[in-house]
């Protein structure tokens, strides 16, 4: 599949489309329409347009139930297309979002950055945002889970107070687009910062060596003596 197709764009651009896509990556096999239809409460002819437009952006699968037995047509069932296809076309929206961030790098950056921390911020519990201050440690090792939820192949360090990020997804975009898309994983790691009560203290350091990017969390604070 061609990154640059703007079939992956269209394809990507609808809702819907993206549930579609979510579900059948999450699926332990094969579905047919009507299933999809159930999982998502949309009509069979709504699903069956959005998969079209979805085989052929080649983000989809198309495989036979079984031979045909008798009249009338074989049922077909579906299925996410392998995953570096699917990354392909995500790289690819990517770019298309990056290039609408602004003409100017210093603008696209802070916009980038904000969107990651509302993002961040939405995907917060809120228990968690009322709970206590966490430790180097522990906001490390939130930081690592995180990662490895964004896609990353986290590594957190002998002393605890570095991740190192392996196998960015998006290392092309990154390296096409740092203010964009490094900003928006700053404008995450700010969310967990606040969330865990130490505004600031993740820091994103992209590339700090060939392939790799590290997070460096800065030393809580040593809280105020008690007032006399």
């Amino acid at each position: 599949m061609d990154s640059s197709d703007p079939g992956v764009h269209k394809a990507l651009s609808a809702p819907a489309r993206r549930a579609l896509l979510a579900t059948l990556t999450e699926a332990s096999g094969p579905l047919d329409i009507e299933q999809l239809a159930g999982a998502l409460d949309l009509h069979v002819t709504t699903v069956r347009h959005h998969l079209t437009a979805m085989v052929e952006a080649g983000l989809v699968e198309v495989r036979r139930a079984g031979p045909v037995t008798g009249r009338g047509r074989p049922r077909l069932r579906y299925a996410a297309a392998p995953a570096r296809e699917q990354l392909a076309a995500y790289r690819a929206l990517v770019e298309v979002l990056s290039l609408g961030y602004g003409a100017d790098p210093a603008e696209r950056s802070a916009r980038a950055e904000r969107a990651g921390r509302s993002w961040g911020g939405a995907a917060g519990d809120e228990q968690d945002q009322a709970g206590p201050i966490l430790s180097d440690q522990v906001l490390a090792e939130r930081v690592l889970a995180e990662a490895e939820g964004w896609g990353f192949g986290p590594e957190l360090t002998a002393g605890g107070a570095r991740v190192l990020l392996h196998n960015c997804p998006f290392q092309q975009n990154a390296e096409s687009y740092p203010e964009v898309v490094c900003a928006v994983h700053q404008g995450m790691l700010d969310a967990i910062a606040e969330r865990a009560g130490r505004p600031g203290g993740l820091i994103l350091r992209p590339f700090s060596a060939p392939g790799v990017c590290s997070i460096d969390v800065a030393r809580a604070e040593p809280a105020p003596p008690p007032a006399a």
